[in-house]
């Protein structure tokens, strides 16, 4: 049997920890949202979300 072409999805979650001053919760995760992303935290933190995972026939 020919193998098929396939479209597949990973999906990965992950985090960055920022320590922030603020008058309250909501403003800290605003700042938070706002700060520049951390890649090498960012990649430590990885985790697969295998329950996303997806592959999508392509062609015929």
């Amino acid at each position: 049997m020919k193998p098929k072409k396939f479209e597949v999805k990973i999906y990965y979650s992950g985090f960055c920890t920022y320590q922030i001053e603020a008058k309250n919760e909501a403003e800290a995760i605003i700042e938070g949202r706002n700060r520049q992303i951390d890649s090498i935290e960012l990649l430590s933190n990885l985790e697969n979300w295998k329950e996303a995972d997806n592959a999508e026939p392509v062609g015929k």
